[in-house]
Order: structure tokens, then sequence, then C-alpha cells
């Protein structure tokens, strides 16, 4: 499986928002201070479709028959992906939602709280017709605090996604962040790779794994 959680290079409506540091675009406060910027999520949106079609041929190749992609988005830059995913040779299956719930979500003035992240999910080929593994479409989690990386995602939605992966099975992060997918797979007796460039955030995700 590979199961990640990219930058999403959106976090602004202008060009200029776009290319402020992730701590500038996610955090309004003096906490952003307490988070490790990261790359890749200053790109327009053509250029980050471009990007994002690199790697996932290049982990669509790798996989096995059957394999299956779980990647996280948001809803201005899903509708570009569902189209990536299907380029780079993906089947895609479907969106499930992570709910931040109401005490982690940001309001708008006039309109509808940002309460709300996506699960695009997809296979390589034809899917296990012996899986009996029933995921839920939504998952309503608030994240801890405080949390160990900028975009962190919560352990328990990645406890209930790495059940999809087969006895003996892998999980590939190619943005492993804090290392939350890979400390689920871990948990769940699985093998996992992990890749993460900044050194610090490395630095945290090999604290959590043993």
């Amino acid at each position: 499986m590979l199961f990640t959680d990219p930058p999403y290079s959106s976090g602004g409506l202008h060009s200029g928002t776009r290319k402020q540091s992730t701590g500038q675009k996610y955090i309004n406060n003096a906490t952003a201070m307490e988070y490790e910027d990261f790359n890749f999520d200053n790109m327009d949106q053509r250029s980050w479709s471009f990007w994002c079609h690199s790697w996932l041929i290049a982990a669509q190749r790798a996989m096995k028959p059957g394999g299956l992609l779980v990647c996280y988005i948001d809803w201005r830059q899903m509708a570009t992906l569902t189209d990536v995913i299907q380029a780079a040779g993906f089947t895609l299956r479907g969106i499930a939602v992570w709910d931040k719930t109401t005490g982690r979500s940001r309001p708008r003035k006039g309109g509808f709280k940002q309460q709300a992240e996506f699960i695009l999910w997809a296979s390589k080929g034809d899917m296990d017709k012996d899986a009996s593994v029933y995921l839920p479409g939504v998952f309503s989690t608030a994240l801890d605090f405080p949390k160990k990386h900028l975009t962190e995602k919560p352990i328990e939605v990645a406890r209930q996604v790495v059940r999809l992966v087969p006895e003996g099975g892998t999980v590939l992060d190619l943005f492993a962040g804090c290392g939350t997918h890979l400390v689920a797979a871990q948990e769940a007796g699985l093998k996992w790779v992990g890749c993460e460039e900044n050194a610090r955030i490395h630095k945290v995700a090999a604290g959590r794994l043993h």
C-alpha cells in the first residue's frame, strides 16, 4: 500500500499566498514557530499536478497488482488529484472523509467551517476479491495536541487504513513526516518504508519507531 499525505500546495486563494512558508500559510498565531516548514508546497496547480504524476507513476510501477493507494488531500486540490491518480495508471475507487470535529476546524465568516480533509483511494488494477475488511467512509477524529508536525494526521485513522493491507504486506509513505502511517503499520505487524527529507522531522519519526 502507498499510504501518504503529500504537500497540497494550496493553502491560499492567490499565488502570493501559496508562495509563503508552510508555517505562514497554515498557522495564524505564534505557535507557527514550533513546527518545521516543509518543501514542495508553493507550486501552482499545473506544476503540482506534474510533480504528483512523477511520484505516483513511479510508485505504481513498483506496486504489486491489486495494491492500494490511499492519499490525503484538501478540497482545493481534490479534483486535480483524482485526474492525476488515473493518469498514473491507478483505478480510482472512491473518497473517504476525515472529519476533524467542530473543535478542530477553521471557522469561515458567512460560510461553512473548514472541518474536513479527504482521502482518495485507488488500486493498481483489480482489487483482491477475497478481502474481508470494511472501513467507514467518514472518520470523525480530533487530532491530539500538541502536534508533532504542522500537517499531522490522526493515528486513529491510520490504524484503520492499514487494516486493508494483507498479512506480510508493506506500507510505503513517500512523505512520512512525523511517521504516523509507519507507526500504524508497525503496530499492525506490517513492513514499512518511509521517506522524509527534513532531518529534524525525520528524527521525530525515528523516535516513534523501534
